[in-house]
C-alpha cells in the first residue's frame, strides 16, 4: 500500500497531469508521469512478501520502573529468495519499538536484542510483532503481524524503608493467618508435602494415622504492616503526585516482605496481601490508577474493629481534618500509626505530631521513606 508520502506524491502527479493538459504545458505532463511511475514502481517493489518466522522472548516479565526489560528477537528467512532489510515493530501498550533486521539469505536466522521502555508504571501488553518493508523512497509499504502477546508488569520503584517490630506484648495465640514452619504457638496438624521441614513431623500422629503429619506453628512476634493508599482524584494534585504515593506504598510492602513480616495494602476498595513474596502486591500496585474510590478516612473506617497489627501507614497527597480524625480513631489498634502526605511541593515542617498520629510531609517518595526511617529511629 502507498504510504502517506506515496499518496501525496500520487495526488501531486495527478494534479500535474491535469494542469499540463489544461494549460498545455508538456513539462507538467512529464512531472506528473514521473510521479505516478515512481509510486507504481514503489508498490511493485514491496508487493513481494517475504516468508519469515518471528519469535520473541521477553525477560523478565516483571520489572521495577526504570529497570530494563530485555527482548530477544529471532528472525528466520524460510523462503527461497533473500529477504531484504526489514523493520520489525514491537508494541508496548500504545508505544512502538522499531527493530531493523538486516539482509537475510534463504534459510538463515538472526537474533537481535533490544529493550522496552519501562519508565512508566503500569500493566502492559507486549506484542504482537509487526514486520514492515518499505521501498527506498518510502512511497509504499507492506507488512504483517506475527508472534504472541506477552504481559509485562512495570512495578513502582521501591525505596529503602524500615519496618520495625513492635515492643508491645502479643496475643499468645498470634494472628491466625500468620503460619510459619517454626514458632512459639501450635496451630494445627496437616499432611506432609514435599519441601516441608522434616524436623516438624509429628511422629505420634504419623504412627496413629499411617500418614506423615506435619506440625504447623504460629510466629507470634511477626508485626503485620497495613498500608492505606488513597486513590481518589481529590486526594492528589496530579498524576505525578500519585506516582510518588504508589512508590511509598510499594516501599513499605517490599520492606516488610524482605524481613519476613506479613503486610497488606488497602487501596481503591480492594485489599491485597503480601506474605513471603511481594510480587502479587506489586502487580496490584502496577495496575492502580486515580479514580473515585474512598479516601483515607473511608479506608480507615473500613478496617476491622480489632487489633490488626504493628504498623498502619496511610499515604495520600492531600489530607484533611476528617482523615486525621479517622486515623486517630483506629490508631489504638496498631503499635504505630503515621500519615504520609505527598503534596506537589514539600513543606518546611517535614514531621508534625497530631496526637497519636505523626504526619510526614515530603516532596517525593524517597524523601518520605527517609523521614519515616528517621521517625522510627532505624535505618534499612
Amino acid at each position: 500500500m502507498p504510504t502517506r508520502t506515496g499518496i501525496a506524491l500520487l495526488v501531486a502527479g495527478l494534479c500535474c497531469l491535469a494542469g499540463g493538459y489544461g494549460l498545455g504545458y508538456t513539462e507538467l505532463d512529464v512531472l506528473g508521469c514521473a510521479a505516478l511511475l515512481a509510486v507504481v514502481l514503489a508498490v511493485a517493489a514491496v508487493a513481494w512478501r517475504p516468508t519469515l518466522e518471528l519469535s520473541r522472548d521477553l525477560q523478565p516479565t516483571r520489572v521495577a520502573r526504570g529497570e530494563p526489560a530485555v527482548c530477544v528477537l529471532s528472525v528466520r528467512n524460510t523462503g527461497r529468495l533473500p529477504m531484504p532489510r526489514t523493520v520489525v515493530h514491537d508494541r508496548l501498550g500504545s508505544r512502538r519499538v522499531p527493530v531493523e533486521v538486516p539482509f537475510l539469505r534463504p534459510g538463515r536466522e538472526t537474533t537481535l536484542t533490544y529493550r522496552l521502555d519501562t519508565t512508566r508504571r503500569g500493566v502492559y501488553e507486549a506484542g504482537p510483532l509487526r514486520w514492515e518493508r518499505r521501498d527506498g523512497l518510502g512511497l509504499a509499504s507492506a507488512g504483517g503481524e506475527a508472534g504472541d502477546v506477552r504481559g509485562l508488569y512495570v512495578h513502582p520503584a521501591a525505596h529503602p524503608m524500615t519496618i520495625v517490630p513492635s515492643g508491645r506484648a502479643r496475643n499468645p495465640e498470634g494472628p491466625a493467618d500468620t503460619v510459619v514452619a517454626s514458632g512459639a504457638a501450635f496451630h494445627r496438624l496437616r499432611e506432609y508435602v514435599a519441601g516441608d521441614d522434616l524436623r516438624q513431623i509429628h511422629w505420634r500422629s504419623t504412627a496413629r494415622t499411617g500418614t506423615l503429619m506435619v506440625r504447623e506453628n504460629l510466629d507470634t512476634s511477626l508485626p503485620a504492616t497495613t498500608v492505606l493508599l488513597d486513590t481518589a482524584y481529590v486526594g492528589y494534585d496530579g498524576d505525578v503526585c500519585f506516582e510518588e504515593a504508589v512508590e511509598v506504598a510499594a516501599s513499605a510492602l517490599v520492606a516488610a516482605v524482605r524481613l519476613g513480616f506479613p503486610a497488606r495494602c488497602v487501596a481503591g476498595g480492594s485489599t491485597v496481601e503480601a506474605k513471603g513474596d511481594a510480587a502479587e502486591a506489586l502487580d496490584f500496585l502496577a495496575g492502580l490508577s486515580l479514580g473515585a474510590g474512598p479516601g483515607v478516612s473511608g479506608l480507615a473506617h473500613a478496617l476491622p474493629h480489632r487489633r490488626t497489627g504493628a504498623a498502619l501507614i496511610a499515604v495520600t497527597g492531600r489530607a484533611g481534618d476528617a482523615d486525621l480524625a479517622a486515623l486517630r480513631q483506629v490508631a489504638p489498634r496498631f503499635d504505630r500509626t503515621a500519615l504520609i502526605v505527598l503534596p506537589l511541593k514539600g513543606v518546611a515542617a517535614p514531621v508534625a505530631t497530631d496526637g497519636a498520629v505523626p504526619v510526614i510531609a515530603a516532596a517525593g517518595a524517597a524523601q518520605a521513606c527517609a523521614r519515616w526511617n528517621d521517625l522510627v529511629g532505624a535505618r534499612p
